[in-house]
């Protein structure tokens, strides 16, 4: 696979992580007796706790130590009692998901993915379900319906301006190069194909010869790419051919590489009139999450949380 590929499929699984840092504990998961926590009156169950604890030592691969347990447990307490609360608020101000939005979002992510396998591939180095990817989403999706409820976030074009004016570098556009590759594992290979496309044969259809499943069905195709998106070996090269130049055989971690640059784009300054919209946007969502945060501490303080001191198995 190649870099440019890992970043949009690792991006997308950050996307739902970073997003479902509050996990919710599924209702119809098997209970003991034992509690860990009251939210309200809504009982939070140890073996409910413990299986969330279990499944991140897994994940991140901690030693089942009883001081780190310990630690685990005391944060992931924290974030299913504020996700409890989340999901009561919700409720009262109907905003939980609906399988409509979790299906539309659910279909967002899987398009960030070249192939259905590559999406499998990174539910699987996750120890993730569908179900387990569908459950985050939706509390994910019910606290963005939540924040809306419960917040009143405006934008002004002053206040575009003046970040547009204190960031202007950052939506320049750099220079970028159409690109398409036949990546191969061996060099001998590399060279086979490397001679037929010499002797006449079109790069386009040599692609069937690629090992990388994205981009091998749109004929070597990787599109635009700015510099920083590749491996440096390949970058190197791809920066250096004009468009219509073919490159020798390079070799990156991922194989054995035939580079061709189809197109390019050379640097240009960015204009806020097409910016503007992108830059609301990046306002509104600093601006309602720092407000869901004053809110949420709010609804915490009122909530009735009692924790259950306990053993960790």
């Amino acid at each position: 696979m190649t870099s440019r590929f890992k970043v949009i499929l690792f991006t997308a699984i950050f996307v739902v992580v970073a997003t479902a840092a509050a996990v919710a504990l599924t209702t119809g998961m098997k209970r003991s007796t034992a509690v860990a926590a009251r939210v309200n009156g809504e009982v939070i169950y140890a073996t409910d706790l413990d299986r969330e604890v279990d499944a991140i030592a897994r994940q991140y691969g901690i030693p089942d130590d009883d001081k780190q347990r310990n630690e685990i447990v005391r944060i992931v307490l924290d974030q299913v009692i504020e996700q409890r609360i989340i999901n009561q608020e919700a409720r009262r101000y109907d905003a939980v998901a609906s399988e409509a939005q979790i299906n539309a979002r659910l279909a967002d992510i899987r398009r960030n993915f070249p192939t259905e396998e590559e999406f499998q591939q990174a539910l699987e180095q996750r120890k993730w379900t569908l179900a387990d990817l569908k459950n985050r989403l939706r509390g994910t999706i019910t606290m963005q319906n939540l924040t809306e409820r419960v917040t009143n976030i405006t934008v002004t074009n002053a206040e575009i301006q003046t970040y547009f004016n204190e960031h202007r570098s950052e939506y320049d556009q750099a220079e970028q190069v159409r690109v398409s590759h036949i990546l191969t594992k061996s060099e001998a290979e590399a060279r086979l194909v490397l001679a037929r496309f010499r002797r006449g044969e079109k790069f386009e259809d040599l692609a069937q010869y690629s090992e990388d499943p994205g981009s091998k069905a749109q004929g070597g195709d990787l599109g635009f790419v700015s510099r920083g998106q590749l491996v440096g070996e390949f970058e190197k090269v791809a920066f250096s051919l004009k468009p219509g130049q073919t490159s020798g055989i390079v070799k990156t971690q991922f194989g054995f590489h035939i580079i061709r640059v189809t197109d390019s784009r050379s640097p240009q300054p960015a204009r806020i009139e097409a910016v503007r919209d992108q830059i609301r946007g990046q306002l509104l969502t600093r601006k309602s999450e720092a407000a869901f945060q004053e809110w949420l501490k709010k609804a915490k303080t009122q909530a009735k949380i009692t924790r259950v001191d306990r053993k960790t198995k």
